[in-house]
């Protein structure tokens, strides 16, 4: 029989202890989940949340490849937070940090229109709209003074027991806060990428003043700073007159934003989507926490149609060559190179010289515009020049399809041209009977101002509008139309239009004025055989990820041409003769492929430029293009540029060709 066995008084003790432990920890986690539920709540909702931007890095730029060409890299700024800064110390922190700015070479961010030193201006005109918006930011009269602005400055920013040189430095600031609409939504950047050096520094001098931030940023890095710059474009600050479409559009006021080329047209896609930190207060404005309430998302990947190692060699032979004619005694003051897909409009290459560095732009802007012969501008997209001879497969086009002339047809050039009484323009050369062939490969003035005149200026100019002139091309970044010679434009310059005059513009002169990309796309719809593209930069937009196409571009033609066939095969036949006999022999009669061109030697003031215009293979073309050299006197002068072109294109190894690139999937 089993006996019962006696409790030990302690371990009772000691369990019913910890049982009323756990009842007492039991009915206080209800009272946490039940009872104290709508008191907790209560008090969050009692919290005031204002949230701040974090921005987002911008999209990339790669080329057609994949190849990097703008990237972004970390930079430091130095941020004022109002979610920790007291309005009553905004004139002491601000001081303190623009003398240490000030001893370590940075700037800082001042957007006042007004000079720096005594006696005190107007930085612009008085009716220039940053002055303006001073006026009206301070309450005064539009006839306000600098010194009516100054005055009432120093009221607002409570500055009068400063120095001048402080006074001024502190409304510069304080203003350009109020610009930036600085608050706890809008903290404001005093100064933007400063150096490593001066971050820790900063960072061990500012830990114990609320409201001074260091902050990372996203910026700009160039893979090669001269690399397409006219392409690229830049980006800047939002100018006051942007200001109120793109604040409609999610934009703070010291945001940057696409200001040219592929940055602007692009900018919809490269912006990112920014995210939002968020500041909790209490009833009495103190911040309670802050938390990341949606994470910021980087703009999208722009591929270009680039082929930045053909863009490269494309740059480096057309500047080479030119210094190299300038140092023998010409006069050259620029020169521009395109080279675009024959089956797509897209743009492989536009090269321009003088050219500059996003390195100088960004750091010495003046020093480029202190250089000769405008730098900073595309002559490529936006230069506009005579094409000469180059124009004469077009008027040949328009001579056959009209049926005017035929393959057979011959003129015999005795030099002048006696057609009209009042104008008899010459030939270079007695050439004799010609055809159209032989006319174009030896390019014969005297067949063409007999074809031009036939065909008319009006036919001529329809044929003309049909292969690219007159017109943009639809490239994305910004571009001229050019002028097509004839009554029209002479309307509107104020001058009269006579006949003869379509004689000087059947051999692509009179007021014939095209841009290179516009011979570019011309080119390439001869060797198309009559389609014109829309001239396009972008191949496609991808996520920043790359798992999603955003936008895949896709070949569009602008115009059909309906030139048969066979006219173009003349034609083509015709510029083949060029390259293996003719004008453009010199450098392409032995060349490893087949090359059709045209060469022209356009008058201007001074010495003529030189053109010249490419496709290649013969047999099946895939790339057009284009050269002009500004006073380059001989069209011959083109040459080895073109010739290094297509070496690069044609004859590059597969193995150097693709040095570098990215394994990402290509077009």
């Amino acid at each position: 029989m089993r006996t019962k066995r006696k409790e030990n008084p302690r371990i009772v003790f000691l369990i019913c202890l910890m049982l009323s432990v756990f009842m007492l920890f039991s009915v206080r986690g209800i009272d946490f989940q039940l009872i104290s539920t709508e008191e907790f709540e209560s008090q969050n909702q009692n919290l005031k949340g204002i949230s701040t931007t974090i921005k987002a890095s911008r999209g990339i730029i790669v080329d057609r490849y994949g190849r990097p060409i703008v990237t972004n890299r970390e930079g430091y700024n130095v941020t004022l937070n109002s979610a920790y800064l007291k309005k009553a110390d905004y004139n002491k922190t601000i001081l303190s940090l623009c003398k240490i700015l000030k001893d370590h070479g940075e700037e800082w961010n001042d957007v006042l229109p007004l000079t720096d030193n005594e006696p005190f201006e107007f930085s612009e005109s008085e009716d220039d709209n940053d002055v303006i918006a001073l006026k009206k930011s301070l309450g005064l009269n539009n006839y306000a003074t600098v010194d009516n602005c100054y005055i009432e400055m120093v009221k607002r920013y409570s500055l009068e027991t400063y120095s001048t040189a402080e006074k001024r430095l502190l409304m510069g600031v304080r203003y350009s806060m109020e610009k930036a609409d600085f608050s706890v939504s809008n903290p404001f950047v005093l100064a933007e990428d400063i150096s490593p050096e001066l971050m820790i520094s900063l960072s061990e001098s500012y830990t114990d003043i609320l409201g001074v931030e260091i902050t990372v940023s996203s910026y700009r890095e160039y893979k090669d700073p001269e690399l397409a710059t006219q392409i690229i474009g830049t980006i800047g600050k939002i100018y006051s007159e942007e200001w109120e479409e793109l604040s409609d559009k999610g934009y703070s006021y010291n945001d940057y934003v696409g200001k040219s080329g592929v940055e602007k047209a692009f900018e919809s896609y490269l912006k990112g989507t920014d995210g939002k930190l968020t500041y909790y207060f209490d009833k009495s404005w103190n911040m309670v926490k802050s938390e990341i309430t949606s994470q910021p998302k980087q703009g999208n990947t722009v591929y270009l149609t680039i082929d930045s190692k053909l863009q490269k060699v494309s740059q480096e032979i057309l500047a080479k060559h030119i210094e190299e004619l300038n140092s023998g005694g010409s006069k050259i003051t620029g020169g521009a190179v395109v080279v675009t897909k024959v089956d797509s409009g897209e743009v492989l290459a536009s090269a321009n010289y003088p050219t500059y560095s996003f390195d100088d732009y960004y750091n010495d802007y003046s020093s480029i515009l202190s250089r000769p012969n405008d730098p900073l501008f595309d002559r490529a997209f936006r230069g506009t020049y005579p094409p000469g001879s180059a124009f004469k497969p077009l008027v040949a086009i328009a001579g056959l399809q009209e049926h005017i002339i035929d393959k057979y047809t011959t003129v015999k050039c005795v030099k002048k041209y006696t057609y009209y009484e009042d104008y008899q323009p010459s030939c270079m050369h007695y050439h004799g009977t010609m055809n159209v062939i032989n006319s174009i490969s030896k390019s014969c003035n005297y067949f063409f101002f007999d074809c031009g005149r036939q065909v008319g200026i009006t036919k001529l100019n329809n044929y003309s509008r049909l292969f690219g002139f007159g017109e943009k091309t639809g490239v994305e970044i910004a571009e001229s139309s050019g002028v097509l010679a004839g009554p029209k434009y002479s309307s509107s310059v104020g001058s009269i239009w006579y006949d003869g005059q379509t004689l000087s513009a059947a051999i692509g002169q009179s007021d014939n004025s095209f841009t290179p990309l516009q011979l570019s796309t011309y080119t390439a719809t001869i060797a198309n055989g009559g389609t014109r593209y829309k001239t396009t930069l972008l191949n496609k937009i991808v996520s920043a990820s790359g798992n999603n196409v955003v936008l895949q571009n896709m070949p569009a033609a602008a115009a059909k041409s309906d030139v048969s066939e066979e006219v173009i095969d003349i034609v083509k036949e015709g510029m083949l003769s060029v390259t293996a006999e003719g004008t453009a022999s010199a450098y392409f009669a032995n060349y490893p492929i087949n090359v059709g061109g045209k060469t022209g030697t356009a008058q201007t003031t001074g010495p003529d430029n030189s053109v010249l215009i490419v496709f290649a293979p013969f047999e099946d073309p895939e790339i057009a293009i284009s050269i002009v050299i500004e006073h380059g006197e001989h069209s011959i002068s083109t040459g080895p540029i073109a010739k290094a072109i297509l070496d690069e294109y044609f004859f590059t190894s597969e193995d150097s060709y693709q040095e570098d690139m990215p394994n990402v999937p290509l077009r």
